[in-house]
């Protein structure tokens, strides 16, 4: 996928075939770039929030996770092997879980919560793009079995995320055990951002079709984020995803060079620098 991306039979550039214009500017390793610029100095003021890092670094970092959604969906689109494509965002947010919480626990910063973990939200949202496909493919061949495998996936899911949310929020503190399985099981209603960006991502994927639907969906999205939160808007600055439908716009449907296990790494490193880095700061 280093060059344009052809469909499937016809040799026609997939860009043009999906309605988009030719000569964009942005590959896919570009956007994840920009992504990657974006959610630093957002982690920044996360991080030092208590050394008085301005509130305006937040606002860079809110494309971000609609940045990477729509990756996703270009990515599980591409992927040979879907299966092992959501098992990679898996082990990564189960991993993250646990280094999240070992740091939590032994290296404690006040005013700062270290619970970043957007695996968890690329992990249910592939998944979801999975049983989409597994609809289509019940649909188009006329296999019931298929479909309602599908729906029990999502039903399943949807399931699991109650449950949890009702153990862990019903017992103060919860137990071990629930916590176990918050920090092994992705659900959509317990992962960052939860259904809200789940959904952003899967809608990027159900409208590969329609690239100017792709193109006004973090628009859209960052509207609905407004008016929920229209009474606060100034200090709850997620509406702000409304500005990744610019790059999404430039994308030029090229995989670009780049190593593609460049952010699993990066993201959890910075994060991790930067509060070990508060630690060491904090007051004595």
């Amino acid at each position: 996928m280093n060059g344009e991306n052809m469909t499937e039979n016809t040799g026609i550039p997939e860009t043009a075939a999906r309605g988009q214009p030719p000569g964009l500017l942005l590959s896919g390793a570009a956007l994840k770039i920009i992504g990657v610029i974006l959610m630093v100095p957002d982690h920044l003021h996360q991080m030092f929030i208590n050394q008085g890092a301005p509130f305006w670094f937040n606002w860079l970092g809110r494309p971000v996770a609609a940045i990477f959604l729509f990756l996703c969906s270009e990515g599980f689109y591409y992927t040979r092997n879907k299966r092992l494509y959501i098992l990679r965002f898996l082990a990564a947010f189960i991993l993250m879980n646990l280094v999240n919480g070992f740091l939590t626990r032994f290296l404690y910063v006040e005013n700062v919560a270290l619970i970043n973990n957007i695996f968890g939200t690329l992990c249910m949202s592939a998944f979801y793009m999975l049983m989409i496909d597994l609809f289509r493919k019940g649909i188009r061949e006329k296999k019931p079995g298929r479909i309602l495998l599908a729906l029990c996936g999502v039903l399943g899911s949807l399931a699991a995320g109650l449950v949890l949310a009702a153990l862990f929020f019903g017992k103060n503190p919860p137990g071990r055990v629930v916590v176990t399985l918050f920090f092994f099981i992705p659900t959509p209603l317990s992962v960052e951002g939860g259904f809200f960006l789940t959904g952003v991502g899967v809608l990027f994927y159900a409208l590969r079709k329609y690239r100017w639907a792709q193109i006004l969906l973090p628009a859209a999205a960052g509207l609905v984020s407004f008016l929920i939160s229209r009474e606060d808007w100034t200090s709850n600055v997620q509406w702000m995803m409304f500005f990744a439908a610019l790059p999404i716009f430039l994308y030029n449907g090229k995989r670009g060079r780049g190593n593609k296990y460049f952010f699993y790494v990066f993201y959890p490193a910075h994060i991790y620098l930067f509060y070990i880095i508060a630690w060491f700061l904090r007051p004595g």
